[in-house]
């Protein structure tokens, strides 16, 4: 099995007020982004689902979440 050179998913994230989807950014071998979305029927949801609750991500900061910042 060969080995990928460099990590493909950069970053996963959901979007304020939307259920059952984490969007992501891969790097295409040339080096470009691409936007994608795993829908909770997708394999891969479930396992970026597991890496943002491991790493405490529970979604996008509310707007009382986000005044209360500044």
């Amino acid at each position: 099995m060969p080995k990928l050179p460099q990590p493909l998913l950069e970053v996963a994230w959901r979007h304020r007020g939307e259920t059952g989807k984490i969007h992501y950014r891969v790097r295409r071998p040339d080096g470009s982004p691409r936007h994608l979305i795993a829908r909770e029927s997708d394999a891969l949801y479930e396992v970026l689902e597991q890496h943002l609750s491991a790493i405490g991500y529970t979604g996008p900061k509310t707007s009382a979440e986000e005044s209360s910042e500044h």
